[in-house]
């Protein structure tokens, strides 16, 4: 039996399970799997995901493991360095980084469903299952790397503390409490766009904070227009989006003066001391890609100017800066190539 069909087998045996028990009732708009034969059920289910994935790991990026491996080293230091209990991801994501196999499993719970209700053939469902995981695996390891990056120069700052920020009565920054970290996540507010916490660095003997937007939202931080109508949605967490992240990080020198990255209803910026994106090498040469960068540069103005951080150089690769306030690192998996990126504080 060659894999491409051992998958198929494993499916009959699903099919077979479910006709031999007439009390499971699955059709196009109804799941229904009685208590007692769940475990059973999902024992079968679960067994076509994973031999579909595993065939599909064969063809995986080596790149995935050495993200898994690095991230969970990352994760591991800062968390028993800061007394930290955990580092919170989105739970897809999460999987992927700690077990890329495991992450792609749950991928394909849904989509195993449409062609148990019969919504898809069995060759519909193989080449949209196909595409599902080519999809993911790239999509997770660009939002993975942007991650382990971020714990990466926070470790090379050598922090000794961790503080968390909220609002106060007033909504000005506070310092509080923490004890788990989330990138996106911050104290619920309409307009104000605050750090998420800020580190003591014994590297710099400073305070910094640290906060790692969607990329997309800060495009929306600045509107060259005052707008009709405040928004009421409470916004500014966005822990759970996955989505692509910039890393804002700025000096605090007075704790009681953190500050307020964007106010979007007075149209207020105060820039980070210095920005961090992350991009492929292959958009380096989009035009695009490039100038969604310069734009978020230009709206938040950081001090030290922003720094692009190479996710997949070629080995040796000499990579050109593409604007005066725009650096670009080659960096990969090395991190000793982040060090310039952090040394900007010095």
């Amino acid at each position: 039996m060659n894999k491409q069909s051992l998958w198929k087998e494993k499916y009959k045996v699903l099919k077979d399970y479910t006709e031999a028990n007439p009390e499971i009732h699955i059709d196009m708009s109804e799941v229904s799997i009685p208590k007692h034969l769940r475990d059973t059920f999902y024992r079968h289910f679960d067994a076509v995901r994973s031999t579909l994935v595993e065939d599909h790991c064969n063809s995986l990026p080596v790149a995935a493991g050495t993200l898994s491996k690095n991230y969970c080293q990352s994760e591991k230091e800062l968390m028993e360095l800061l007394g930290l209990e955990r580092i919170e991801v989105p739970v897809d994501l999460s999987s992927f980084l700690h077990d890329p196999k495991q992450g792609l499993v749950r991928v394909l719970y849904n989509r195993l469903f449409e062609l148990v209700q019969g919504k898809v053939t069995m060759d519909e469902f193989e080449l949209l299952a196909d595409g599902d995981l080519h999809a993911t695996t790239a999509n997770f390891c660009c939002l993975g790397y942007e991650s382990w990056a971020a714990l990466a120069l926070i470790r090379l700052m050598e922090p000794d503390q961790i503080i968390g920020v909220d609002l106060d009565q007033d909504y000005k920054p506070c310092a509080g409490e923490l004890k788990e970290i989330a990138f996106g996540r911050q104290f619920h507010h309409v307009a104000k766009r605050i750090p998420e916490f800020i580190l003591h660095s014994q590297k710099f003997n400073k305070h910094m904070a640290v906060k790692m937007p969607l990329a997309r939202e800060v495009e929306t931080y600045y509107i060259p227009f005052e707008p009709p109508v405040k928004p009421k949605k409470r916004t500014g967490d966005t822990s759970y989006a996955l989505d692509s992240r910039v890393l804002f990080l700025s000096v605090v020198a007075d704790l009681t003066d953190i500050p307020v990255f964007a106010d979007i209803h007075t149209r207020k910026i105060k820039g980070p001391d210095l920005m961090v994106e992350f991009i492929l090498e292959q958009e380096l040469a989009d035009e695009d890609a490039l100038a969604d960068v310069k734009r978020r540069t230009e709206i938040m103005k950081p001090k030290f100017g922003t720094c692009i951080v190479v996710m997949d150089p070629e080995q040796d690769a000499e990579i050109e800066s593409p604007a005066d306030n725009i650096e670009a690192f080659a960096v990969g998996f090395n991190q000793s190539k982040l060090q310039p990126i952090i040394n900007k504080f010095a």
